[in-house]
């Protein structure tokens, strides 16, 4: 289930940070909510593309992507990148019939837990599908 690394200044995932992303994928293609807090610090940060807020710690950060995934469509992983400060994983999916893409920006601490996401996802228009799916 692993995808190509793609790293432009020639490095390569460490084997735990590698562990971590191919877990996040499977817990996400396959929805697996419960195996997801094993994957986060205690304190996690969550950056999501709806909210001015971040969102902090386990309970929160699984709430809201348990709340996006039951409305997406589809979803898939498309390519990962890495570097010293981080990862970042592009996805493509639907909901509401409108299509987006997006980027997770991951931080992982020594552990290889993750302890900061950012979500981005374009065009906006699916995000107001998601707002509106989300509201009903």
């Amino acid at each position: 289930m692993s995808i190509a690394n793609s790293n432009a200044d020639g490095g390569a995932h460490s084997p735990r940070g590698q562990t971590t992303l191919d877990e996040w994928q499977r817990i996400f293609l396959q929805r697996d909510w419960d195996a997801l807090p094993d994957l986060l610090a205690d304190d996690v940060t969550f950056h999501t593309p709806v909210d001015a807020v971040p969102l902090h710690g386990k309970d929160a950060f699984v709430a809201s992507l348990k709340q996006s995934f039951s409305i997406f469509e589809t979803f898939a992983y498309a390519r990962d990148f890495a570097g010293d400060d981080g990862h970042v994983l592009e996805f493509r999916g639907s909901v509401g019939g409108a299509t987006f893409t997006g980027i997770d920006i991951i931080r992982l601490d020594e552990a290889g837990n993750v302890t900061d996401l950012v979500v981005m996802i374009r065009p906006a228009s699916a995000l107001m599908k998601r707002g509106g799916e989300a509201a009903s």
